[in-house]
């Protein structure tokens, strides 16, 4: 009895504490920098993580890293990709996750 109850509190509180999401994101692409912007369109505070992608008119692909950014709740956070003049952004993507803070 004793396991189950233990398994059952443990099972709990770590699938509390590691959810993680995919949020809400748009992507804007101009000639010199791609810009992905995450929006937290939950009533809590989340911390966000990933990389945010932009190819270039040539194919090369760069790419921004944010690490544990908070986002408030109602509001965004804009992470830039930027490249030079003479190879403009044509795409842009992001890999990001969140979790609630």
């Amino acid at each position: 009895m004793k396991k189950l109850i233990l398994s059952a509190v443990a099972a709990l509180t770590l699938s509390a504490s590691a959810h993680a999401f995919i949020p809400q994101t748009e992507t804007f692409v101009n000639r010199e920098v791609a810009v992905v912007r995450v929006w937290n369109t939950s009533f809590r505070p989340i911390v966000c993580s990933g990389y945010a992608f932009g190819r270039t008119w040539n194919g090369v692909v760069l790419n921004a890293w944010a690490n544990q950014v908070l986002v408030y709740p109602s509001a965004s956070v804009d992470i830039y990709v930027h490249s030079n003049f003479y190879d403009p952004m044509v795409q842009a993507w992001a890999q990001i996750d969140c979790g609630w803070f």
